[in-house]
C-alpha cells in the first residue's frame, strides 16, 4: 500500500496512468466540438469555394477540464484510495482474520466485512497467505491458510448468526497451522463470550494480535417472566435509550407497528452494562396480536423477542359455586382457581349464559351437571373454545352423569375415594407426565396426592385421551376434541376436598399450560423419539433479526433446546405437540477486555473507501460534459466568444 498523507492506495501502480493526462489534454484540445447546422439560402452563392488555409476550431478549455477531471477521478478510483487507512500490521508473515459472527456483530456487519476485505487485499498485494476463522460455532478442524485472494469470495458470503458468538472448542487443533510469524486481526463484537479469554491467550503465544472494536453501542432485549411479563433492555452505553416496538397484525391482518414501549430509568449492572425495564403495558386484545418486540433502529437477532404462548393473555371465565363468606372461603373451588389464574389471565365470573356472551377464550366449569345452556356451550366449544371442567361431589352424586354430553370420556357414577366402595388403600400420587403432552417437563411434588376421583369407563381411546394419570394408572386429567375446540376434565376437585393438588405449585403450572393451548384445536402429538421430547422449528431468525422459514433444520431435542440458541437451534419459534415456545437470542452480557492485545483506535481505523465516491464524481462530470457539449452544439457561445475559444 502506498500512503500519501491521509490517503492510501491499494494498487498504487495504477497512478502511473495520471502521466497520460497532458497527452490526453492535447488530443482533446485538437478535437473540435460538434458544428452547429444553419440553413441559409444565400450560402448557395458560396458553392465551389474552398479555403486554402482551413483552421480547426478548438474545444473550450472548461470542457477540456471537465473531461480530464473525469478521467483522473476514474484512474484514482481504480487505484483503490482509502481515507486514513489502518497502519501496516507488525510482521510480514501470514495473516489470520478472526471474525465474531454472533448476533452482536450484526449491526455493523458491512463495516466488518469491508475492514476484513482490506486486510485481505493488503495481504494479497504483499504475497502473504491468509486464513479466516468465523466464530459462529460451526468451524471444525484446523484453520487452513491459503492465498489471500481466494478468501475474498468466502468472506463476502458470510452472514452473522442468530445466536451468541462461539469459538472453537479444541484450540490446539484449530490453531495448529498458525505460525509464530503470523499477525492476527480480530474483528470483535465487543462482548465477552465463553472461550474468548482462552483463544486470546493462545493467539498471543503464537502471533501479534490487533483487535478492531465494534462501531456503535451493543444492545440486547430479553423477556422477564413473572406474574406481569416485561422486557429488559441491556446496553453497554449510558446514552438515550431507544424505544421498543411491538409488531403484529392489525384487525385487517396486515403486519405493522402496533405500539411503542418506553424503557424505564437505567439500572447499573456489572462490567459497565446498563439495563432498563420495559413494561408491556398493553390491553389484552392488543397484546395477543403482537408477534414480536424489537428495539427501534437496531438490526440483530439479540434485539428481538418473539412472542409465544407465554406472552398471550387469555380471557378466562369461572363458573361454579362460590362460597365467598369469610368462614368458607378456603372451601370454595373458585378461590384456588382465582389465585392460580389471575396473575396471567383476565378473569371474569358469572353465570354460564353471561360468560358465553363475553367472548371468553377459556370457560372453567366447577362441579356442574347439565347446565341449561348446554347447547350454546357446545356451539362455543365447536368454534374453538377451551372448556375445562372439574369434578366434585355434585357430579359424583348425579344420576345423569352417563348422559352428560360435554365430557371427554364416559364416567362411572359414584366416584372413588379412600374408605369408599371403590376404595384404594392410601392416597395415590401423580405419575410422571408423558413427554408429548402439554404437561411435559413439569416437576411433580412428591407430596401431591389424590384421595378421591371420578373414574372413567374403560374404552379403546381412553389412553389417547389421558393427559395425566395417577400412579395406579387411573386417569387424572382427560381431554377430547370437539370441532375446533377442546374439552378437558380434571377427575378431582379444584379445591382441597378430594386432593391437595390445588395447594401445590404444580396446579398453577398445569392450568397455565392448558390455558396456553386455548383457541387452538388439540393436534396430534409429535412422535416420541426414544422417550424424549423434540421441538420442531416453525419460524427462525437470521443474525439481523429477520424472520424466515426453516430450511433444512431438524427437530431439536429438549435438552439442547433448554441450552438456548445454537448452531442446530437458531433463535425462532418452535413447536412440540400443542406447545409453542420462542427461543430468543438476547440476554445479559458483559464487555470484553483485551490484555496483551493492540486495540485499533477509531482514529486509526480505515475511515472510508473512496472508490465509490470517485466513480460517482466521474459520472457527474461526464454528465456535465454531455450537457456542455449539447449547449455548444446549439450555439451556446456568442460570436466573439467562439473566436476566443478557437484561439
Amino acid at each position: 500500500m502506498l500512503i500519501l498523507g491521509p490517503i492510501g492506495f491499494l494498487t498504487p501502480w495504477l497512478l502511473a496512468a495520471l502521466a497520460t493526462l497532458p497527452v490526453l489534454w492535447l488530443i482533446l484540445r485538437a478535437m473540435p466540438p460538434s458544428p452547429r447546422l444553419l440553413r441559409f439560402p444565400g450560402t448557395r452563392l458560396l458553392l465551389g469555394l474552398k479555403d486554402p488555409r482551413p483552421v480547426a476550431r478548438h474545444t473550450p478549455w472548461w470542457l477540456l477540464l471537465l473531461r480530464v477531471l473525469a478521467i483522473a477521478a476514474l484512474i484514482l478510483a481504480f487505484a483503490g484510495p482509502i481515507w486514513k487507512p489502518a497502519p501496516e500490521q507488525a510482521g510480514q508473515g501470514p495473516v489470520l482474520i478472526v471474525m465474531d459472527a454472533g448476533w452482536a456483530a450484526a449491526p455493523d456487519w458491512s463495516q466488518r466485512q469491508a475492514r476484513a476485505l482490506r486486510a485481505l487485499e493488503r495481504a494479497a498485494s504483499a504475497g502473504q497467505p491468509a486464513a479466516l476463522l468465523v466464530a459462529d460455532g460451526q468451524a471444525e478442524g484446523a484453520v487452513p491458510f491459503q492465498p489471500a485472494s481466494e478468501l475474498a469470495a468466502r468472506l463476502r458470503a458470510q452472514q452473522p448468526v442468530a445466536w451468541e458468538t462461539r469459538y472453537p472448542q479444541d484450540l490446539t487443533e484449530a490453531l495448529s497451522q498458525v505460525p509464530g510469524s503470523a499477525s492476527v486481526l480480530w474483528l470483535s463484537d465487543g462482548l465477552d463470550h465463553p472461550g474468548r479469554t482462552a483463544l486470546l491467550s493462545a493467539l498471543r503465544d503464537r502471533a501479534t494480535v490487533t483487535v478492531v472494536p465494534p462501531q456503535g453501542p451493543r444492545l440486547a432485549l430479553e423477556l422477564v417472566e413473572g406474574e406481569q411479563p416485561a422486557l429488559r433492555m441491556h446496553s453497554d452505553t449510558d446514552g438515550p435509550a431507544p424505544g421498543v416496538l411491538a409488531i403484529g397484525v392489525d384487525p385487517q391482518g396486515t403486519p405493522r407497528q402496533l405500539a411503542r414501549l418506553e424503557p424505564e430509568a437505567a439500572e447499573a449492572g456489572t462490567s459497565g452494562v446498563i439495563s432498563r425495564l420495559v413494561p408491556i403495558a398493553l390491553p389484552s386484545e392488543l397484546r395477543n396480536r403482537v408477534s414480536r418486540f424489537e428495539i427501534e433502529g437496531q438490526g440483530s437477532a439479540g434485539t428481538v423477542v418473539l412472542a409465544d404462548d407465554s406472552l398471550r393473555r387469555r380471557k378466562v371465565a369461572l363458573v361454579g359455586d362460590d362460597r365467598a363468606n369469610e368462614g368458607q372461603r378456603l372451601l370454595s373451588p373458585l378461590h384456588y382457581l382465582r389465585r392460580a389464574l389471575a396473575p396471567r389471565t383476565d378473569l371474569i365470573e358469572g353465570g354460564l349464559g353471561d360468560v358465553l356472551q363475553a367472548s371468553a377464550d377459556v370457560i372453567v366449569l366447577v362441579d356442574q351437571i347439565a347446565p341449561a345452556e348446554t347447547g350454546a356451550l357446545q356451539e362455543w366449544v365447536d368454534k374453538g373454545g377451551l372448556l375445562i371442567r372439574f369434578s366434585g361431589p355434585r357430579m359424583a352424586a348425579s344420576e345423569r352423569l352417563g348422559d352428560e354430553a360435554l365430557l371427554p370420556v364416559r364416567l362411572r357414577s359414584g366416584g372413588r375415594d379412600v374408605g369408599g366402595a371403590l376404595s384404594w388403600g392410601d392416597p395415590r400420587g401423580v405419575a410422571p407426565f408423558p413427554p408429548e403432552g402439554p404437561f411435559a417437563g413439569l416437576a411433580i411434588p412428591p407430596d401431591a396426592t389424590v384421595r378421591a376421583q371420578l373414574l372413567a369407563e374403560p374404552s379403546p381411546d381412553l389412553a389417547s385421551r389421558t393427559l395425566a394419570q395417577l400412579t395406579d394408572g387411573t386417569p387424572l386429567i382427560t381431554r377430547a376434541t370437539l370441532g375446533q375446540g377442546q374439552v378437558v376434565l380434571f377427575h378431582t376437585t379444584a379445591n382441597a376436598e378430594w386432593s391437595n393438588l390445588a395447594l401445590s405449585g404444580l396446579f398453577v403450572r398445569m392450568l397455565d399450560r392448558l390455558v396456553q393451548t386455548a383457541r387452538a384445536s388439540a393436534q396430534a402429538p409429535e412422535p416420541e423419539m426414544d422417550g424424549e421430547m423434540f421441538w420442531t422449528p416453525t419460524q427462525v431468525l437470521d443474525g439481523f433479526g429477520r424472520a424466515g422459514d426453516p430450511q433444512d433444520l431438524v427437530p431439536v431435542p429438549a435438552a439442547e433446546f433448554a441450552r438456548g440458541p445454537g448452531p442446530g437451534a437458531p433463535a425462532g419459534l418452535y413447536r412440540s405437540g400443542e406447545r409453542a415456545a420462542a427461543l430468543n437470542a438476547g440476554g445479559p452480557f458483559a464487555r470484553a477486555s483485551w490484555p496483551g492485545a493492540r486495540i485499533e483506535a477509531a482514529s486509526e481505523a480505515p475511515g472510508r473507501d473512496l472508490r465509490g465516491w470517485l466513480i460517482a464524481f466521474a459520472a457527474l462530470v461526464f454528465a456535465l460534459d454531455a450537457l456542455g457539449s449539447a449547449w455548444l452544439a446549439r450555439g451556446g457561445l456568442a460570436p466573439r466568444d467562439r473566436k476566443g475559444a478557437g484561439a
